[in-house]
C-alpha cells in the first residue's frame, strides 16, 4: 500500500490513493510519531494542510520509512529519499523484507 502525492507516480496502484483520508492520516501519524519519539517536530503543520502533508513528506531531504508492526514487518510507505536508500521503487516496496533491510548477506533467508 505504497502512497505517493498525486503526479509522482501515477502508474502505481494502491489501495490508498493521494489525499484519500486514510493516506492523509497516515501522513499525519508519520509526522506525530516521530514528534513523540524523537522529540523534534518533521514538519511544521501550522502552514501545512491537507495533501501538502503528504508532499512535504515525499520531497523531505531525510529518508522516511513506515511499516507495519505485524509478526513480519512490511513496509507501508517510504518518501523519495526512502527509496532512493532502499534502490527501489514503490511498486516493489512490499516486497523488501526487515531481513534484507538489516542483513544484506540474509537473502534467500526467511525474515
Amino acid at each position: 500500500m505504497a502512497i505517493s502525492p498525486s503526479g509522482i507516480n501515477p502508474a502505481v496502484g494502491s489501495k490508498l490513493s493521494p489525499g484519500s483520508p486514510e493516506s492523509l492520516t497516515l501522513a499525519n501519524w508519520i509526522c506525530c510519531s516521530y514528534s513523540y519519539y524523537l522529540g523534534a517536530e518533521l514538519l511544521r503543520f501550522d502552514y501545512l494542510i491537507g495533501e501538502s502533508v503528504l508532499k512535504h513528506l515525499w520531497h523531505h531531504q531525510d529518508a522516511i520509512l513506515c511499516c507495519s508492526l505485524k509478526s513480519v514487518p512490511v513496509f507501508i510507505f517510504a518518501n523519495q529519499a526512502g527509496l532512493d536508500m532502499l534502490e527501489t521503487t514503490l511498486v516493489a516496496l512490499q516486497d523488501i523484507t526487515w531481513c534484507l533491510v538489516l542483513t544484506p548477506s540474509c537473502e534467500g533467508r526467511e525474515s
